[in-house]
This record gives structure tokens, C-alpha cells and sequence, in this order.
């Protein structure tokens, strides 16, 4: 075995050490109560990896649909992370907001029917499989855009757990939809960007590792006096987007 080979299965499992390591952290530190999606998300990950290690072993075909199937139970599982990260810690009076109210159900059906579409489109089942999971993707990125526009305007602050996570699965996420995209053009042929996905999900996998071992500072909850200001705003621009997006009806 050369150099470069070795240097590509470290690569191809890497995250399988790590996310042991989070997970045992987690526990360790009682993280995983306070968030269990995401501790589910990262057994979820941990086990089909080491499915699709043991699928290796046997046909590419095998391997192939153990890789793109449990790809897809990954993925709503972090589609469930992602709604515990800003529907539970940062926007917990999401719903109070009709509209907010519907809209991730909205989202989930539209992925559901894209995913749909997709299928029928697609001219075998693997590709059927891909194309489910970049619709899936696309969506989990359209998502986190969201939420990260909506704290900006709403003035809201990262902790670095949540930015952690986040950023995680804006990384894995991105690099899924360039290397789908570009799959799709080359006609599901071998690319440059093969094993972009894998390294993506490495750096992710370090990133998770790197929050939760240095731990986080306790915030104070006393604002600085320059800060005051800021926060006051803050919360004036929150209410103002709240009653322009609240569906009742305007006193003329």
C-alpha cells in the first residue's frame, strides 16, 4: 500500500475516532441532555460509518447502497440537530409567530416533494439516491442561511456550542452540494471532488471536537455599559420584524 493510499483511509475514517471522542465528551460532561438531537445525529453517523466499514468487505454494489441509504437517515437526523439548535436554544418564541409557524413544516414537505420529483426523474435508483440527498442538502444550507440572516438581523449572539454545531454542518453540508452538483454534470463519473464530502465531514468532525473539549465561559448576565445600547436596538429591530411579519390585521 503507498503513501497515498494510507493517507486516504486515514482520511476516509478519521471521523470515525473523533466523533467517539465527542460523543464520550458529551456524556462525560452532560452535554448530551442538553443537546439530544445532536448527540442522536452523531450515534446515527458513528453506526452507519461502521456499517458502511463492513459493507467495504463485500460488493461495490452493496457498498454502494449502504453508503447512499444511510446517507439519507444521516441527514434527517441532522435536519432534526439543526431544528434543535435554533427552534429550541436560539429562537425558542419561534412559533409565536403564525408564520414561523408554518414555515418549517412548509419546508419539510417542499423537501419531501423536491425529493420526490427527483426520483422520478432519475433514470435509475442510484441516481435517484444522489439526488434525494443533494435535495436534501440544498435545503439544509437554505435553512441554515436562513436562521443565520435572521439572528443578524435580530442582533442575537452565537455561544460557541451552538456556533460549533452549526458551522459543522454548514461545512459538510456545502462541500455535499458542490461534489452532488458536480457528480450530476459528469454524469455520475469519477471527479476531482469525490472526496470532498469526506473531508468536509472530517473538518467538521473537528470543529465539534475542538468546542466541546475546550468547553465554554460562562457569559455574565450583566451587559457591558457599551454593550447596553446595542442590545436595547437589538430588541427594538426583534419587535419591529415581528409585527411586520404578524398575520393579524392592521388598525388603518
Amino acid at each position: 500500500m503507498t503513501n497515498a493510499s494510507v493517507l486516504w483511509e486515514i482520511i476516509n475514517w478519521l471521523s470515525l475516532p473523533v466523533l467517539a471522542a465527542v460523543v464520550g465528551i458529551l456524556v462525560w460532561r452532560r452535554h448530551h441532555r442538553e443537546f439530544p438531537f445532536f448527540f442522536f445525529s452523531l450515534i446515527v453517523t458513528e453506526t452507519a460509518t461502521l456499517v458502511r466499514m463492513a459493507a467495504g468487505f463485500r460488493t461495490p454494489r452493496t457498498y454502494f447502497y449502504t453508503y447512499w441509504i444511510s446517507d439519507l437517515i444521516i441527514t434527517i437526523f441532522n435536519f432534526l440537530a439543526v431544528y434543535e439548535l435554533f427552534f429550541k436554544r436560539i429562537f425558542p418564541g419561534f412559533y409565536k409567530i403564525r408564520i414561523y409557524r408554518y414555515l418549517f413544516p412548509t419546508v419539510a414537505a417542499a423537501t419531501i416533494f423536491l425529493g420526490w420529483l427527483a426520483a422520478i426523474e432519475s433514470q435509475n435508483a442510484a441516481a435517484a439516491l444522489i439526488a434525494k440527498d443533494r435535495v436534501l442538502d440544498s435545503v439544509l444550507v437554505a435553512v441554515l442561511m436562513f436562521f443565520v440572516l435572521l439572528m443578524l438581523v435580530m442582533g442575537r449572539q452565537w455561544t460557541k456550542y451552538d456556533f460549533g454545531i452549526a458551522f459543522g454542518f454548514a461545512i459538510y453540508a456545502a462541500a455535499f452540494l458542490i461534489a452532488s452538483t458536480t457528480w450530476v454534470r459528469a454524469h455520475y463519473q469519477p471527479t476531482s471532488v469525490d472526496q470532498l464530502p469526506v473531508i468536509a465531514y472530517d473538518i467538521s468532525s473537528l470543529v465539534w471536537l475542538y468546542c466541546f473539549w475546550s468547553g465554554e465561559k460562562p457569559r455574565s448576565s450583566l451587559p457591558e455599559p457599551a454593550a447596553r445600547e446595542l442590545l436595547q436596538g437589538a430588541r427594538t429591530w426583534e419587535t419591529v420584524l415581528k409585527n411586520w411579519l404578524s398575520p393579524k390585521r392592521r388598525v388603518l
